[in-house]
């Protein structure tokens, strides 16, 4: 074995026999029986390593089986194990001579595809009809084709069949773009759309299907109350609330015990149905007497003519009794919603839930037209006929034994229906509570352990469909179901839009008959529909989306499951990116991008706080950070701690967010790091034009330091050799970002400031400005965008920016009309630096720089000395102060150059500040 240590994995390719594991940093190379040898790759020399170790069996280049230890079984313990286990496999894969799939993957395979697993007849197929195939057909197809006639109820049949043609293909193509895992139709949308988006269809969807509950159930009450003789509370809507309750209790009593008999029923079921429907078209070939007076008269040229045309009736139109018909073709879910329990999802979906789609439709069609042909509307003097009788395709059935076989196709189909939307309900709320999307559903991921079923689920579902059991009237009912059915369609059908928009590499459908416009266009059909037939219940629907929406989105849940919006977005990006190629900066387009010099930006929240509060600039923030040390030493690092991730944010104070890019680099020393962040930092146009460094608190000391020499040098150590340098480099940063054309600001005593603090009822700070310095308009341009927020606003005085102007009467003047020309609102405050006196500050004269013998040099040490002591005298109160950066030249001394800014910056929080002589204000239009 050949150990190389390079990863935080270990991948072991091994199909051997009594292998030995090495300790780390020995080299073994053995073979097995088999004549594979036995690799190692990754760290495993470190016992406590809690990382997944990865294993391949092979022979002759074959991939016989992949295992993972999960975190938790601990270095070489779990390694030891698992190569025992190998070596068990290794002895079936002996035997295997023939060059046939090895024992251990057929064993495998066997595994994965389980004993219990459905294909696309006897799984989706049948499942779509048993649910297609039911209560809407046999109780309402005949009073659907009463109010909307033949050719209505035939549009109302396409129209449907066009939304769930249309879903289907969009639901095929996103089935077959990978594994499709348990939660049906939410799993799809939320792994499209993302996690927002999906949490809000699939409580909606769990909850359509818990109403959908009380349609079946509805359904099976009223075709028994209608057979009873007699009522038992003598209001025939109050017994079929009475048996409904009785019903669903039934219900929730199998699913609770387990349903898995029920499903293997679905043949038998279906068989049922299809002999019902058979008996009803046979039937219709011939009417006795009796059957005449009940509305039946036979195929009849008059009956098809009366019933050809419209005659709608107690409120109801078109799309009323569309919302009442739709629930009838709902059942294309089926097949998506036992995802879990398919053999091959990607293959069984699309095929299943098509062909059930058009042979549905086919039935539905010749039924409608059949009926219509053979049923009168209403008979003179009866109140049976297309709108009175619900049960008038059991009279038109085969004598005899057509009317208990539609009786019992009635029953099945309602029954097991409902059982299905029971036991499925809580399963699409559960997948929904396990992703922890919605911290109120956590209860309902529980599930028992013997059998993994949502019984907490199935306890909610129950309550809700008793709720709805209580309203008794499937009519009403109905529309609810096609609401909420409407809303889940429609998204489906947006999700394949916006995955063939999104431009992933990643959307790669074996399924290709799809067309992203025609799914846009199956979008805007639902939503155009659920307007059109109830706009209160459509906006009601919205409403409740729209808030589990805002409410997962203010959330924000850790999860990322590559959503067609999140692809989308990187695609508007790169090609908004690209637009702006040929975009030239321009004064009236500047706003401040700013790189700051945070290290890792929770070490020094103070100064990303202040960058935060420039946010109403609108410009990006860059946090710059330098890791010292070589590349190959530090690059481990780099990546365990996730330096490289892009983007850092704190919210900790609410009206203040930090949020910006992280760019970190790994460089010899702190200049060579900064050097590569001013040139690489940014994206095109989108590149920082602002440098903001921390002022180096300790440069005297450092200073005085690297003054001393002998034994105190040593005592010391290396450290102290680069002291100065230190102080050197520090200063060079701010030179370098000049010369990058960039401005720079020198942030001291941020951390003076209560960032956390609540606002002031009767606030009294400023913002004092010394403008000394004609460079471009940027110390001038950042106090004013940092006065527009709120956090500031909440601090200061109503008009907070204080330009405090160094001169005479005629520079006050001239400034003064150039400000309001750049429409900056301050209060303008003369002022003077006579009087100020240097030698009144006695710590100047401590500070470790040279004497001063240059003229030159002792006017401008006199100046800035003169400008600080003003600044003490006049912002003793301010809440921040900004003034003009001096400009480090080569030729002054390190540590005059430091006395200056310590001197400017030493009590108020204070922003040293200088543009690069680049106009970023102006009062022109052009």
């Amino acid at each position: 074995m050949s150990v190389d240590i390079s990863a935080d994995t270990a991948r072991v390719e091994t199909a051997m026999s009594g292998s030995v594991i090495p300790k780390s940093g020995s080299s073994v190379s053995s073979k097995s029986p088999a004549g594979v040898e036995l690799k190692a790759v990754g760290e495993l020399g470190d016992r406590d390593n809690e990382n997944s170790v990865y294993y391949t069996e092979r022979k002759n280049n074959f991939d016989a089986n992949s295992y993972t230890i999960q975190k938790g079984q601990k270095g070489w313990g779990g390694l030891e194990q698992k190569i025992k286990e190998l070596d068990m496999k290794a002895q079936d894969i002996e035997k295997n001579e023939d060059g046939d799939v090895p024992v251990a993957v057929r064993e495998q395979a066997e595994k994965d595809k389980g004993g219990d697993k459905f294909g696309t007849w006897n799984g989706v197929f049948v499942s779509c009809l048993l649910n297609i195939f039911g209560v809407i057909m046999f109780l309402r197809l005949p009073w659907t084709v009463g109010q909307a006639g033949i050719w209505l109820t035939v549009i109302i049949i396409l129209i449907s069949n066009v939304v769930t043609t249309i879903t289907t293909l969009s639901m095929s193509a996103i089935c077959t773009n990978g594994e499709v895992r348990a939660g049906g139709a939410y799993y799809l949308i939320s792994r499209s759309m993302g996690h927002r988006i999906g949490g809000p269809i699939g409580v909606l969807f769990s909850l359509g299907q818990a109403v959908a509950v009380a349609l079946y159930v509805i359904g099976f009450c009223e075709t028994v109350v209608l057979l009873a003789p007699s009522t038992i509370s003598g209001d025939e809507l109050n017994d079929i609330r009475i048996f409904g309750l009785m019903v669903v209790s039934i219900l929730l009593t199998m699913a609770y015990i387990g349903t898995g008999w029920v499903i293997k029923l679905q043949i038998f079921l279906l068989g049922l149905l299809v002999s019902s429907i058979l008996s009803v078209i046979i039937g219709s070939l011939g009417a006795t007497p009796e059957d005449e007076e009940k509305g039946f008269i036979g195929i009849s040229s008059s009956a098809a003519s009366d019933n050809a045309n419209p005659e709608f009736r107690d409120g109801y139109d078109f799309f009323s009794v569309f919302a009442v018909f739709f629930p009838a073709v709902t059942g294309i879910m089926a097949g998506a919603n036992i995802s879990g329990d398919l053999e091959d999802p990607s293959k069984n979906i699309p095929t299943g839930t098509l062909w059930a789609i058009l042979v549905s439709t086919i039935v539905y069609i010749v039924m409608a037209v059949l009926i219509g042909a053979v049923v009168q509307r209403e008979p003179e003097g009866a109140e049976n006929g297309l709108y009175g009788d619900p049960l008038i395709m059991v009279t038109v059935a085969i004598p005899y034994i057509g009317g208990p076989l539609v009786l019992a196709g009635i029953f099945a189909a309602t029954f097991s229906s409902g059982l299905a939307s029971l036991v499925g309900a809580p399963r699409i709320l559960m997948a929904v509570a396990q992703d922890d999307l919605i911290p109120a559903l956590k209860p309902f991921s529980v599930v028992r352990a013997s059998d993994s079923s949502p019984i907490r689920g199935y306890f909610l579902t129950y309550i809700v469909s008793s709720g709805c059991i209580l309203i008794g009237s499937l009519n009403a009912i109905a529309p609810l179901i096609s609401m909420f059915f409407m809303i889940t369609y429609g998204l489906i059908n947006l999700s394949t839009f916006a995955l063939e928009i999104s431009k992933s590499p990643s959307w790669r459908p074996i399924f290709t008959y799809y067309n992203h416009w025609v799914s846009f266009g199956g979008f805007l059909l639902c939503l155009v529909i659920m307007f059109l037939t109830s706009w209160f219940i459509a906006l009601a629907a919205i409403f409740i989306a729209a808030a589990l929406y805002f409410y997962i989105d203010y959330r924000d849940p850790p999860v990322n499951w590559g959503s067609a919006n999140q692809a989308r977005q990187f695609y508007n990006v790169e090609k908004s990116m690209m637009r702006m190629r040929n975009f030239h900066s321009h004064v009236k387009t500047f706003r401040p991008h700013v790189l700051l010099l945070s290290g890792e930006p929770n070490d020094r929240l103070h100064l990303a706080r202040f960058v935060a509060s420039l946010r109403k600039g609108y410009g990006i923030t860059v946090y710059g950070n330098v890791i010292k040390g070589d590349y190959e030493d530090q690059v481990k690092m780099f990546r365990h701690r996730k330096l490289d991730h892009g983007y850092f944010e704190d919210t900790s104070v609410p009206n203040l967010k930090v949020r910006g890019f992280l760019s970190s680099v790994i460089a010899p020393n702190m200049r060579q790091g900064v050097q590569s962040l001013l040139c690489c930092s940014g994206l095109g146009v989108m590149r920082p034009n602002t440098l903001m460094v921390e002022f180096l608190d300790d440069w005297d000391r450092l200073l005085k330091i690297h003054s001393k020499i002998g034994e105190e040098k040593k005592a010391m150590g290396a450290p102290v050799l680069e002291s100065a340098k230190d102080v050197d480099d520090w200063i060079a940063v701010i030179r370098d970002g000049f010369k990058m054309g960039m401005g720079v600001m020198v942030a001291r005593n941020l951390k003076k400031i209560d960032w956390e603090s609540p606002k002031a009822e009767n606030p009294t700070k400023t913002i004092d400005v010394y403008w000394l310095v004609d460079d471009g308009g940027l110390t001038l341009l950042i106090p004013y965008i940092i006065s527009l927020h709120d956090w500031w606003k909440h601090r200061c005085i109503s008009n907070p920016i204080r330009l405090c102007i160094v001169g005479d009467a005629a520079s006050c003047g001239v400034v003064t009309s150039l400000v309001r020309m750049f429409r900056i609102p301050c209060e303008i405050n003369p002022c003077t630096l006579e009087g100020t006196e240097v030698d009144s500050l006695e710590h100047y004269k401590t500070y470790s720089r040279p004497k001063v013998v240059n003229k030159e040099s002792k006017m401008k040490d006199k100046h800035w000395k003169n400008v600080a002591d003003l600044i003490k005298k006049e912002s003793k109160d301010a809440g921040i102060v900004f003034c003009t950066l001096p400009y480090p030249l080569k030729g002054i001394d390190n540590g005059m150059y430091m006395s200056w800014l310590d001197a400017l910056s030493e009590d108020q929080p204070t922003i040293l500040i200088r543009g690069n002589n680049e106009n970023v204000l102006t009062f022109y239009l052009e």
